[in-house]
């Protein structure tokens, strides 16, 4: 792939530097919205190493941040909100547990390619309803908020989730459609991509064993980076309108279903 190729060329301080960068973006919008870090950072590994590994390498700095998120912003303390959110999305949660650990699954067997095409499409058609919608263009996508939709997209955001990491764009397609509470999606999205994490770190166990220490090593300073643009994130999030966010979300989504497609299309012409 000429990207891969470009980057590797790349002396090593630069290939760093840009890392950076790009984990240091993605916690940003992660702080603000709640999305984005998992799939923009896995997007960014993924061109240096197989995907597998470069989701066993995400597995434990969005984990970090996912507790970051729901440990902080908090209006009933940190074990109400939990149990709060628990109790409401419970059930999406535990559908969308249940889809990491077959997505797991999927992605030591099944062509990477295929799930980031399908993801590509299924994304940049909820974005383009989305933005038309928001302009009154054409009417809502109105998702019915009932148990079978909850069971149905929990299990859909969870397998895509545990292939490639980009579970947020199925999940904010049902929460979207079940509240406009800014705060409470953030949550509700994060405790499933918490359990996802769990998941992953469980099931691709075999490759987080085989880390070399320059990857250890790589992976505490990206961490760091991470937890700290993160926080910067979370505080403008206050500062931000619900109509703002939602366009934020607009633009993330709109920009990873770009490059989720290329990825794919680049599985089967490399």
């Amino acid at each position: 792939m000429i990207v891969v190729s470009l980057i590797s060329s790349m002396p090593d301080t630069l290939l760093y530097v840009l890392q950076l960068m790009v984990f240091a973006v993605a916690s940003l919008l992660h702080g603000l919205t709640g999305m984005g870090f998992p799939m923009i950072g896995t997007i960014a590994l993924a061109m240096l190493f197989p995907l597998p590994k470069a989701i066993a390498i995400m597995a434990f700095p969005s984990l970090i941040m996912n507790v970051i998120v729901l440990f902080t912003n908090n209006s009933r303390g940190i074990w109400g909100e939990i149990a709060y959110y628990s109790k409401k999305y419970w059930l999406l949660a535990l559908t969308s547990l249940i889809g990491s650990i077959i997505g797991v699954k999927l992605l030591l067997f099944v062509p990477a390619g295929i799930v980031y095409l399908l993801m590509a499409m299924i994304t940049l058609y909820y974005v383009i309803n989305g933005y038309l919608s928001n302009k009154g263009i054409i009417k809502g996508l109105r998702i019915p908020t009932g148990t079978l939709s909850l069971i149905l997209f929990g299990s859909v955001a969870g397998i895509v989730g545990g292939a490639t990491n980009a579970m947020s764009p199925i999940l904010m397609m049902y929460l979207f459609s079940n509240t406009n509470n800014k705060h409470e999606i953030v949550k509700a999205s994060n405790i499933c991509y918490l359990l996802s994490k769990v998941v992953q770190i469980i099931l691709l166990r075999d490759q987080i064993l085989a880390f070399s220490k320059p990857e250890i090593i790589t992976l505490a300073i990206l961490t760091t980076a991470s937890i700290l643009f993160l926080f910067i994130g979370i505080k403008l999030r206050n500062r931000v309108s619900n109509a703002k966010f939602r366009n934020a979300i607009y633009l993330i989504l709109l920009f990873l279903s770009i490059k989720v497609g290329y990825t794919g299309i680049e599985y089967f012409i490399s």
